[in-house]
């Protein structure tokens, strides 16, 4: 990736940071009126993913869907509005955090765990009818490798040859299980097999081998060779939900091992050492935590749906 690139990877992960930082503020005011799932520590995924999602490609999401929406091209303003379920949210604040659509962009997510690869299947086989190069992008957490959506919907992709991109955001813990507590694989790229198609690997903290895995994989799925499986290894460093309390089930020494590989700082060393002034960094990160706030402002002032603008799609009253 070009230095231009690079800059741009940095700047998305670095307000997808900040943004996440501030809405859990909001949640923790109970001011985001629903689950907030943090996503702190996996910025790498959603923005290296972004590097091969074209706007005709749709995204399917999950729990956690923020930095997956950020990426597709949903605004961080839009993300505020629609956490605060307010208006000018993709969803007008009727999908919340955890239900919306963001229609333009080709987003949409929901909170039933693995339900995305099923839909996704649905997504592709479109598209391969529809022969235009598209494809869908379906992001999903470790947990839901065990169920029978995974199960089905890789059988179904591989045997239709369907162009799905899938990616399995392993952070490390289902809730408050360990992963390898509940998954029998290591890694669990290694089911992909099971089914015919190819599987990887890949640093998730490290947001330049994750747009590589991307590109490559895409090139392939784009030319009709149907799904493939993409594990990217990360890790939140929030709890599970707004308000988790995580020290039951994780320790403060391992978190702190995980932040030494944290995504941000790792790409910011490599850009000081090809030749970007420090200075500009510090810069970007400023300018980023004023364009947030006056969003945050923003959406907090925009007014809720009355009952009426909130029904009026509902077919019986």
């Amino acid at each position: 990736m070009e230095k231009n690139e690079l800059l741009t990877c940095y700047y998305k992960m670095l307000e997808l940071r900040h943004q996440d930082e501030m809405l859990l503020e909001l949640k923790m005011k109970d001011l985001i009126m629903d689950g907030y799932h943090p996503y702190q520590g996996q910025e790498a995924v959603a923005i290296g993913v972004s590097a091969v999602l074209r706007a005709d490609d749709v995204v399917l999401s999950t729990h956690r869907p923020q930095g997956h929406a950020f990426a597709k091209g949903t605004t961080s303003r839009q993300i505020f509005a629609e956490f605060l379920g307010r208006q000018g949210g993709p969803s007008q604040g009727i999908g919340g955090p955890m239900q919306f659509i963001d229609y333009p962009n080709n987003f949409f997510c929901g909170s039933i765990v693995g339900s995305g690869i099923t839909v996704a299947n649905g997504v592709a086989l479109y598209m391969k009818k529809e022969g235009k190069g598209r494809m869908a992008v379906c992001f999903f957490g470790d947990g839901a490798s065990n169920t029978g959506s995974f199960h089905e919907g890789l059988n179904l992709a591989a045997i239709w040859k369907l162009p799905v991109l899938f990616i399995l955001e392993n952070n490390q813990y289902g809730e408050a299980m360990p992963v390898r507590e509940f998954v029998s694989a290591d890694p669990i790229s290694k089911r992909a097999a099971a089914y015919g198609i190819e599987g990887i690997t890949v640093d998730g903290m490290d947001v330049m081998a994750v747009a590589g895995a991307a590109i490559a994989a895409s090139e392939k799925v784009r030319q009709g060779a149907g799904p493939i499986l993409i594990e990217a290894v990360t890790y939140r460093y929030k709890g599970h939900y707004g308000g988790d309390p995580d020290h039951t089930y994780r320790t403060r020494d391992e978190i702190e091992q995980w932040r030494q590989k944290d995504p941000i700082p790792r790409l910011a060393a490599h850009l000081l050492a090809i030749g970007v002034p420090e200075a500009d960094l510090a810069q970007m990160d400023q300018q980023i935590v004023q364009k947030l706030r006056e969003d945050q402002e923003w959406a907090l002032a925009q007014p809720f749906l009355s009952i009426e603008e909130a029904t009026d799609h509902v077919l019986i009253p």
